[in-house]
């Protein structure tokens, strides 16, 4: 990949969702968020440490280390979000979505009533499951409550998501490929 050295960390990011269809949440920096909050700040500080060090792992692609530093992590601090938020990311890469959802309930539950970055995450990856199961409509609604508390990659998916939109886009791609007879 040569000349790619010299690409922005969030160029980078948007051609690993390019080349990588499998790629998580995560990966995709979205210039699109506005997050108000700064949850996380007064957190376990080495249940925290436990979670950067397992991401970095998993990035490595040492999943099954990675695992056990996030599972030590949420032992030290079970009413941490966050670390069940990044856990759920590599079940995900680990093909183990029954166990992303629940660690996303988890989530979900520790963050009901809060307005903020680790709710948003939890409902988009949530919402990126349910579409691969074919759950559009759960998949909406997840997207929806994300894209209230700030997410961009979530209004995106809610557009997306809307089937009128996506008969407009199909209309308006077969104008601008000179059809003569619409098909709806």
């Amino acid at each position: 990949m040569s000349g790619f050295e010299n690409l922005s960390e969030r160029d980078r990011a948007v051609l690993r969702s390019i080349f990588d269809p499998t790629a998580t949440i995560g990966d995709v920096v979205d210039d699109g968020d506005h997050f108000l909050d700064g949850e996380d700040a007064d957190v376990n500080t080495e249940a925290k440490s436990l979670c950067i060090r397992g991401v970095q792992l998993a990035e490595a692609g040492k999943l099954e280390e990675a695992l056990e530093l996030l599972n030590r992590s949420i032992d030290i601090a079970p009413e941490r979000a966050p670390g069940y938020n990044d856990r759920a990311q590599l079940y995900r890469l680990l093909k183990r979505d029954d166990d992303s959802l629940k660690d996303l309930e988890r989530v979900l539950q520790l963050t009901q009533g809060k307005d903020g970055r680790t709710r948003a995450l939890a409902l988009c990856q949530r919402g990126v499951l349910l579409r691969k199961r074919g759950a559009d409509d759960a998949a909406r609604a997840d997207f929806a409550e994300a894209a209230k508390l700030g997410s961009g990659f979530a209004k995106k998916q809610v557009v997306e998501l809307n089937p009128y939109a996506a008969l407009c886009n199909q209309m308006l791609s077969q104008v601008m490929r000179g059809e003569k007879d619409i098909k709806l």
